[in-house]
């Protein structure tokens, strides 16, 4: 009889133990879940360019300007309300091209300079404020699209001794959040 009541405990242990486990393998919990997608950003040249022209070279220093509001017009289109930084630099401009396809002479450097305003969302040049290279701007929200518009012009400083040609380079505007 011992044995019996033994086994008859030890077969209830093992009921109870395995009842017990099989309730803790159905136990779930919950955890929140969320995203945050943040709109891309674009930079295009909606209008204008940096195109100085001809210049009679005289012999002496001379130089040259187009103002930001007849110069280049950048769109730059992202999130929404955030922030920007807007970075620029000068360019040098270079006669390499010319000279290979012309035989001229000594490949000359003119130098750049930009500056930049920009508008906010308005796509005309009215209300303009001056931009420095590493600012931070708000891209203001224009029906769920965060726009802002930039304004590029700038000079170029040609020497008394600069070689004839035609001079080229590319401006570029970087905007990261």
């Amino acid at each position: 009889m011992k044995s019996l009541t033994t086994i008859s405990a030890i077969a209830l242990a093992i009921l109870l133990f395995t009842s017990t486990l099989s309730a803790q393998a159905t136990a779930s919990g919950t955890a929140a879940v969320a995203a945050q997608l943040a709109k891309g950003l674009a930079v295009s040249n909606v209008g204008g360019s940096l195109d100085f022209g001809e210049t009679i070279l005289t012999g002496g220093v001379q130089s040259d300007a187009i103002t930001n509001e007849n110069g280049a017009n950048f769109q730059v289109t992202g999130h929404p309300n955030r922030n920007v930084t807007i970075t620029f630099s000068n360019v040098n401009l270079t006669n390499d091209a010319w000279n290979t396809a012309q035989g001229g002479g000594v490949n000359d450097v003119l130098v750049y300079t930009a500056t930049m305003d920009q508008t906010g969302s308005s796509a005309a040049y009215a209300g303009e404020v001056a931009v420095t290279s590493g600012n931070t701007l708000p891209l203001p929200n224009v029906t769920g699209t965060g726009t802002l518009y930039l304004w590029v012009g700038g000079s170029v400083a040609i020497a008394a001794d600069q070689e004839h040609g035609s001079y080229v380079g590319t401006f570029q505007v970087d905007v990261a959040y």
